[in-house]
């Protein structure tokens, strides 16, 4: 996009708003409720329950990684003096999320690695775990 098509960024700060009050906000929170379930049904051994879980923080992180996408795009459109401040005003959100994110991550790593132990544990016991059941 040429300089002359790019807007100034008075024209883009209610969607700035939007991103940083609404949009984010919600979906770190999202991301925080189904950690904490995971958390609790992978303590409480609910196996079905903790996938439904990881499946759902799943497609929140996806949706905050499409929401700094649009960012990013809404960003390429500022015009170029613009942007220190439009980084200026989405760097805490842009923080937020990512940090979020990686915590969703790891959360998501110690989970898979105490799934794998639980079934490694039922086949030394004896049990055969069943296809699709881990």
């Amino acid at each position: 996009m040429d300089e002359s098509n790019k807007l100034p960024l008075k024209r883009v700060e209610l969607s700035l708003t939007k991103f940083n009050e609404v949009a984010i906000p919600h979906h770190l929170d999202l991301l925080r409720q189904h950690k904490a379930n995971i958390i609790k049904y992978e303590q409480a051994g609910e196996l079905a329950r903790l996938r439904s879980e990881q499946t759902h923080a799943r497609r929140v992180a996806a949706q905050l990684g499409a929401l700094l996408g649009e960012l990013d795009a809404l960003r390429r459109q500022v015009r170029a003096p613009d942007v220190p401040r439009f980084d200026r005003l989405t760097q805490r959100s842009r923080d937020l999320t990512l940090r979020a994110i990686m915590d969703y991550l790891g959360v998501i790593e110690r989970s898979c690695i105490a799934l794998v132990r639980s079934a490694q544990t039922r086949t030394r016991c004896g049990e055969i775990p069943i296809v699709g059941s881990l």
